[in-house]
């Protein structure tokens, strides 16, 4: 089952009270996604409960913000939904 990128449309501004219905079709594109789920580990090997779980669309190093981010649960178990097709960098970070 594909799965499909939002697109985006630009609409005029309209007073809110005019009663005027604004209509306009946006079209979509595919986007290939896939389920990252995994065990986050500290440094002992031990699971990071309630760890921050962040992934960046790139393997340069970087001090940016990261693409997507989730947490793990008191097992240190998370999913995290990535688009397929690019490099990835998987950060664990302890509360």
């Amino acid at each position: 089952m594909a799965n499909y990128r939002p697109g985006t449309a630009t609409l005029l501004s309209a007073a809110a009270i005019s009663g005027t219905v604004v209509s306009r079709d946006i079209t979509a594109s595919t986007w290939g996604l896939f389920l990252l789920k995994g065990t986050a580990l500290d440094v002992s090997g031990s699971p990071l409960a309630s760890g921050a779980v962040q992934v960046w669309e790139s393997t340069a190093a970087t001090t940016g913000p990261a693409t997507r981010m989730t947490f793990s649960d008191d097992e240190g178990i998370y999913g995290i939904t990535c688009r397929a097709g690019v490099a990835i960098t998987v950060k664990f970070y302890d509360n």
